[in-house]
């Protein structure tokens, strides 16, 4: 799913069957929480405006910023990731292979620059981000990020499971993330994903998300940050 030089995990090997984590109660629930935490970053799609989305995988993100008016182009290490993106028919969509550390584009291509739960699985984040900033508009350009967040007492217990793509990953806290931000721009960090471990309550989420974000507290599984350049 994920653009990296080498990769991590190999995404490709689970593309067939990697959206199904958003058909299960957890995996609906989290993707409600993160969408609505990029939605108060993300600026509105001007006319015409284009978005690189880095490591897009299923196209389940491109598909999202694709509803919210974008041109969307994106763009993933893994050639069967972007055979089940194609699929997808994501209206004005663009697709292709291309290493996230070495991103094929010129300077100042994009309005808005943007990987989702990537950074944790590449060999080099900072290379990641620097290119990202290269890509996108100097004047008004935007970089959204999403990372899983080191200080969710869940996230960590994935990274425990020894088969699990999770293993493989480096975890962000808020002041990590904001530490690799620094040299771009000034960063705005949210903390969303406050959902509960236990199934039955997954149904309490929305309530813990409000407390959560009321409290500052910066625990929640899921990072959304955005540098405006």
């Amino acid at each position: 799913m994920h653009g990296s030089s080498p990769p991590r995990f190999d995404f490709g090997r689970i593309a067939h069957r990697y959206d199904a984590w958003y058909r299960t109660p957890r995996g609906r629930m989290y993707d409600r929480l993160e969408r609505a935490a990029v939605d108060r970053l993300l600026p509105p799609a001007s006319e015409g405006g284009k978005l690189l989305e880095i490591g897009c995988g299923t196209g389940h993100w491109s598909e999202y910023f694709a509803g919210k008016g974008f041109a969307v182009t994106g763009v993933d290490i893994s050639e069967r990731m972007i055979a089940v993106t194609r699929q997808r028919n994501i209206a004005g969509g663009t697709f292709g292979v291309a290493d996230a550390e070495r991103l094929p584009f010129p300077d100042g291509s994009f309005d808005v620059v943007a990987a989702i739960t990537v950074l944790e699985f590449t060999a080099d984040p900072a290379r990641v981000v620097s290119e990202m900033t290269r890509c996108v508009k100097k004047t008004g350009g935007m970089v959204i990020l999403g990372v899983l967040n080191r200080l969710s007492g869940y996230n960590r217990s994935r990274t425990r499971r020894a088969a699990s793509m999770y293993a493989s990953a480096t975890l962000f806290s808020p002041a990590d993330l904001r530490a690799l931000l620094t040299p771009s721009a000034e960063s705005t960090i949210l903390v969303a994903g406050f959902v509960p471990e236990w199934g039955f309550l997954v149904w309490l989420s929305p309530l813990l998300e409000r407390f959560g974000r009321l409290t500052g507290n910066k625990h929640g599984a899921f990072l959304a940050a955005k540098v405006v350049l």
